[in-house]
Parts: structure tokens; C-alpha cells; sequence
């Protein structure tokens, strides 16, 4: 808890919602000793620890009602070698702090084994979080990485929080559709506009229809997602990998049909003619293959009535044909096979899925550098490629895909269709504060982009 006052400055947010996380009935929270001047902020229910020194390298750990003993026998040549700093400077003595921290958790978590995490905003012990965790026995997170790590927790036991203190039973529905509204909030707009407006605006029942249809897409892609994070946060074996792959290769076909009811959401929502056969309903597309393909021109059909809508799909073409080759991969060929990969040197191994050619080329085009995944999952190391980490995919996918969604439908103008109806506007007004609010763990990570880190070291 040393960083926290750092971590306040940074991102105040994130930390107030990790300490009311504190009033879970499911959570114990401890604090390591921390400045006086922070403890104001720290909830009540946070258990606060206090260490006793007791000679020779030993140490206890204590609060109101349990304590736990452990031995701080690191060599000072083990911080001096690792972080370069000089024994007797004031960063050598802040790391060696932190991990006297990490060695009170240590004796602590033995109870709790494979459910306590350590938290931190302290960069030096995050930017070793691989070394640290091949040598001592805990799962270091930071901050936001908790959130997303104890919402995941909390799911598995089919448990949905709102707020800290209001439990949803039987929340599952709640919570998806008030993400999606959350992060969508144009779709939350147009529905509303919708079904107040169903007698004025034309096509209104299948524009119900389609925004019922891009909801449960949405909600079953967040919910696939979910379900990946669940399986990466286990020990990689063969049921966590097929797991992972079975919700993988779900997950690619349901965001192109979301890209699908999206232009059928343009088709209604304009009425436009569009010369389909019933068996060829895939001249509805904003994909553009090729010059004269169904997609281009469908989208020159739109630029008619909006052209600013049109230009935005064209500009977009490489986000929206990513997904396309795995989910013709899925639909047509072969899905996603899955290969579990160990990194000989760092000891930490994950579950992967192996991915074809043109589906690497699609990514490829738009994705952005890092080790070991890039920004959107693929394995960056020479040869392999091929090989995409399901839960940095997933994650990085429906952020892309919320903000594209919303700003599509916010070139669909709805307001525009009740505008001269001040009725209609008062009442949709009127009925915007009766609304449940969006589940608060969940908001909190998914506006920041963040990933798990690999949680498991082969020591």
C-alpha cells in the first residue's frame, strides 16, 4: 500500500472502486502499512496490517484478528542486480520495502491458496511481475487488472454486483444489457427513441427487431468473452484451452452478425429498396471485398441518403474485414485449432489458438507492437505468428467494436425521427432516471484498456 498515495494521484477512480470492493461479503481485503495520510480514504472494512520485527531476518505480520509469521532473507545484491539501484539510495530502500510487502502477503495467501492476488501500483514490482512470480508464490496484478480479475472471480460463481451493496439475483441479463447500453449509449438512444416512437416512426417494429437482435449479439460477445477470461485465469490444460476455443470461434461469428444488423438497421431505418433474394440475404453488407462487390454497393446505396454514414464504413473496411477470414474459417473450413505455448525462458505458459493465414494478414493491417502479444493478442515472437491469445483478442475486439457500433448508429440520426414530437422527447426524458445503474466493477476496467497478465510460472 506504499504506491497507493501515487495510485490516487494517477487514477482516483479505479482505486476507490478496489477499496469499496472491501464491502464484498466474498472479499477479504488486507493492507500493507501505508502513509498515514491515505488512510482516511481507505474504507473501513479494508483490514489494515501492522508488521513487528522480531530479529535475525523474521517478521509478523499482524491485524485485529489473525497474524502470520515470514523471514526477509533477500540478499541486497538480489535488488541491486535486478533494479540497478545503489544499496544506501532511497529507491533501493522503496524496493526492498515492496518486497517485504510481497513476503507478508506470501505467509497470508497460504491460507487462501489459488484465490489471493497481490495488488499493486508499485512499477517495480509490475514490471517484474514475471521474474517475482517464477520465485515466489503469488499472482501480482495491478490495480485495474484487479478489478477485472475479481469481477471474473465473482462470475464464476454467478455472482453480479450493480454497486457494492446491491447483489442482482439471477443478474446475468441485467448486467450484459446494461453494459452493452453503458458503452453503446447510441444504441440506448435509438431504442428508446423506438419504442416510444413505434406508432410515428416508419418500420419501427423491425427496427425494433434488428436493435433486439444487435443487443443479444452484443451481450452473447461480451458473455463469450467473460467466459475466455474464466478459462485464461486457470491452469492451462486441455478442458481450459477447449473452453477457450469453443467461446473463440463463437465469439468471431457473432461479430459479423452484429456487422450484419447493422446494415439491415441502415436498410429499415431508411427504407431502402435493396433487390435481395431470400436466399442471398448477404447483399446486405457493409463488408467491401472489391470494388463491385454486394458491400460497395450497398454502401454506395447508403451514400444517398448519408453519405457521411457511408464514409465511415469505407474508412473502416480494415477493422471490419478482420473478423471476417475466422469467421469464414469457423463457418466454412477449419476453426481456430488450439496449442499450448510454454516460454522455455520466462517459465509462464498459456493456451493459444493457431490461426490461418489470411486471418493473420487481416489483423496484421491495424494491429500495434508489444511483448509478448501485441495490442490485439498475437504472439510476438519470430515464427509463431500464427499463434493469437483468445482474452487480449476478445477484449481488444469489443472496444473497438462498442465505439464503432455507437458512432454508426449515431450517424443514423434517431433524434431526428421524434424531433417535431416534444412529446415523446419529455417522456423519454422522464423515464431516464427510473434506470438501474451499469454494473461497477465491469464499467470501471472496460473503458480503460487493460488485459490479465499470465497468471501461471512453471517454477
Amino acid at each position: 500500500m506504499n504506491s497507493l498515495n501515487d495510485a490516487f494521484k494517477k487514477d482516483r477512480e479505479i482505486v476507490d472502486v478496489l477499496l469499496e470492493c472491501a464491502e464484498f461479503e466474498e472479499c477479504l481485503m488486507l493492507a500493507t502499512p501505508t502513509d498515514k495520510s491515505v488512510l482516511p480514504a481507505i474504507n473501513s472494512k479494508v483490514v489494515r496490517l501492522e508488521y513487528e520485527e522480531r530479529g535475525h531476518g523474521t517478521f509478523v505480520a499482524r491485524h485485529e484478528s489473525g497474524w502470520a509469521g515470514f523471514r526477509d532473507f533477500l540478499p541486497s545484491s538480489m535488488f541491486t542486480d535486478l533494479y540497478g539501484y545503489e544499496e544506501n539510495s532511497q529507491e533501493f530502500k522503496e524496493i526492498r520495502s515492496a518486497f517485504r510487502d510481497l513476503l507478508a502477503f506470501e505467509a497470508f495467501s497460504r491460507w487462501h491458496k489459488n484465490e489471493s492476488i497481490f495488488v499493486t501500483h508499485d512499477q517495480n514490482l509490475l514490471k517484474k511481475s514475471i521474474w517475482i512470480q517464477r520465485r515466489f508464490d503469488v499472482k501480482i496484478l495491478s490495480i485495474l487488472q484487479a478489478l477485472e480479475y475479481l469481477d471474473i472471480y465473482l462470475k464464476k460463481q454467478e455472482l453480479y454486483y450493480a454497486n457494492p451493496h446491491l447483489r442482482r439475483v439471477d443478474g446475468k441479463a441485467f448486467h450484459f444489457w446494461f453494459l452493452l447500453k453503458t458503452f453503446v449509449p447510441e444504441f440506448d438512444k435509438a431504442w428508446s427513441i423506438t419504442v416510444f416512437g413505434e406508432k410515428i416512426i416508419q418500420n419501427a417494429k423491425k427496427i425494433e427487431d434488428v436493435l433486439m437482435g444487435l443487443a443479444g449479439k452484443f451481450e452473447n460477445a461480451l458473455r463469450s468473452s467473460d467466459r475466455i477470461a474464466m478459462e485464461y485465469t486457470k491452469r492451462p490444460v486441455n478442458s481450459t484451452e477447449w473452453e477457450m476455443l469453443y467461446n473463440f470461434n463463437y465469439f468471431c461469428l457473432l461479430v459479423t452478425g452484429i456487422f450484419d444488423l447493422l446494415a439491415w438497421l441502415t436498410v429499415h431505418r431508411y427504407s431502402l429498396q435493396i433487390p435481395t433474394k431470400p436466399d442471398r440475404p448477404h447483399e446486405v453488407s457493409i463488408q467491401i471485398t472489391k470494388p463491385k462487390s454486394f458491400g460497395a454497393k450497398f454502401v454506395k446505396t447508403i451514400s444517398k441518403d448519408n453519405p457521411l454514414l457511408a464514409s465511415f464504413i469505407v474508412d473502416s473496411q480494415d477493422f471490419i474485414r478482420l473478423f471476417y477470414p475466422m469467421r469464414h474459417a469457423v463457418q466454412h473450413r477449419e476453426p481456430a485449432r488450439g496449442e499450448q505455448f510454454v516460454d522455455q525462458s520466462e517459465g509462464w505458459t498459456v493456451s493459444l489458438a493457431h490461426i490461418k493465414k489470411d486471418a493473420l494478414a487481416a489483423i496484421q493491417k491495424i494491429d500495434q507492437s508489444g511483448y509478448p502479444f501485441t495490442r490485439w493478442g498475437l504472439l510476438n515472437l519470430s515464427g509463431l505468428e500464427y499463434l493469437l491469445e483468445p482474452h487480449r483478442f476478445t477484449r481488444k475486439a469489443l472496444r473497438e467494436l462498442m465505439a464503432f457500433a455507437n458512432t454508426y448508429i449515431e450517424f443514423l440520426n434517431f433524434p431526428s425521427l421524434i424531433a417535431s414530437h416534444q412529446d415523446l422527447i419529455d417522456k423519454i426524458a422522464e423515464a431516464r432516471p427510473k434506470e438501474p445503474e451499469p454494473p461497477f466493477l465491469a464499467k470501471t476496467y472496460w473503458k480503460r484498456e487493460s488485459y490479465l497478465p499470465v497468471l501461471f510460472r512453471d517454477r
